[in-house]
């Protein structure tokens, strides 16, 4: 019997490691708020991500989109297990700056 649930467990793990990345991809989530009585001249959006499976180049490339066209991302910061799930645990938090504005302190 031990053989049989040996082998179911290799095929689960199997399939697992079959859809890894789509299950670890990069996603929209809610972005780190901005300081008590800050009065900010841009939009934040933010990235949850798995940094052994996404790439800075990735992050940049959805923060751009996401961002959306007329503006710069600009990285605020980042933060671990915040608001992401466990397999995704990275924050990352950018300000949608429009052409000439000052980035934001971090």
């Amino acid at each position: 019997m031990a053989t049989r649930e040996y082998l179911i467990a290799i095929a689960l793990l199997a399939s697992l490691a079959a859809c890894g990345s789509g299950i670890l991809a990069p996603f929209d989530a809610e972005p780190r708020s901005p300081p008590k009585g800050a009065n900010e001249d841009f939009s934040r959006i933010g990235i949850c991500y798995n940094r052994e499976t996404t790439t800075p180049q990735e992050i940049a490339a959805m923060a751009r989109t996401n961002c959306g066209p007329g503006t710069t991302p600009h990285l605020i910061g980042q933060d671990f297990l915040a608001s992401c799930p466990l397999l995704t645990p990275m924050r990352a938090t950018f300000a949608c700056l429009k052409p000439g504005a000052v980035p934001p302190a971090r």
